[in-house]
């Protein structure tokens, strides 16, 4: 079994939660938690897919394939036996939609990001006060076709974080991981690790799909996130750690990533949480 690698091995290991699902009554449910700063759901795997959502905080996931940030207006598809783990810095309110491998199998194998829009988001909310306790074959269970049928039909969006494995991308990528405001060029990378520019340009188009730029601009996109979600943080602040040089060029990238600024960002995240009646 492929694992991820370690992450966050000072922080609180929250514990596993299972979902009612799996049999021909119940193949999909849907289970709501908090999980507190600081906090993570270490490297697992099990035979149902999983869509994880955030109502409040960002939340990371970790696969062997690459990190994923999720903010509230996103989620991750995990497919069935995929390691990952799930974590939050500041912590998080957090909807998870389980489907068995029926249901998982008419949707992607991959690990991806996809937008959640108000009809999804309101059928997760209906979803969760419905219970899981519901007849599949009554109002629940056309309730959780539709939310299926939905999934389905969801935009992907490339915004998760690829690990290299070749060690001298490895070195630059670690290196950027703890200063992403360093703005050393690929030319300038070529003479530190020892490697020709074509070679670098190549292996991060081979190991990630992304350009030595892409990569760092992704990774910029994530820290960005985490950073707009501490307390009394200002948008120039964070721009400044990133290493541009305006804010007017940060909100502009900002947004061509993400579709919102990080002002709206700043307010998703702390928006209230939908009322439920069945928070797990």
């Amino acid at each position: 079994m492929k694992r991820t690698r370690q992450t966050h091995p000072d922080w609180k290991t929250a514990a596993l939660v299972s979902p009612i699902t799996g049999s021909a009554e119940q193949p999909i449910s849907v289970l709501h938690r908090t999980l507190a700063p600081r906090s993570v759901v270490r490297e697992h795997s099990h035979p149902w897919g999983q869509l994880v959502y955030s109502y409040i905080g960002v939340l990371e996931v970790t696969t062997p394939s690459g990190r994923y940030l999720i903010p509230p207006n996103r989620a991750v598809w995990v497919p069935p036996d995929v390691v990952h783990e799930v974590s939050s810095l500041h912590g998080a309110e957090i909807s998870s939609l389980y489907l068995d491998a029926n249901e998982s199998a008419s949707l992607s194998t991959e690990c991806c990001v996809i937008h959640v829009r108000p009809l999804l988001k309101e059928l997760i909310i209906a979803a969760l006060e419905m219970g899981d306790q519901c007849d599949w074959d009554g109002p629940g269970g056309r309730l959780f076709r539709t939310l299926h049928d939905q999934l389905s039909a969801a935009e992907s969006e490339p915004v998760y974080l690829p690990l290299p494995t070749d060690q001298r991308l490895l070195k630059i990528c670690t290196h950027l991981q703890a200063h992403p405001e360093d703005n050393r060029t690929i030319e300038q990378w070529s003479e530190t690790v020892g490697a020709s520019i074509r070679t670098l340009q190549r292996l991060f188009k081979k190991e990630t799909k992304l350009s030595f730029q892409g990569w760092r601009q992704q990774l910029r996109v994530q820290i960005a996130q985490q950073r707009l979600a501490e307390d009394g943080v200002t948008i120039t602040q964070v721009a400044g750690d990133l290493g541009y040089e305006s804010s007017s060029a940060f909100i502009a990238m900002f947004k061509q990533n993400l579709g919102m600024s990080p002002g709206e960002f700043m307010k998703a995240i702390r928006c209230p949480k939908p009322s439920t009646s069945n928070l797990l």
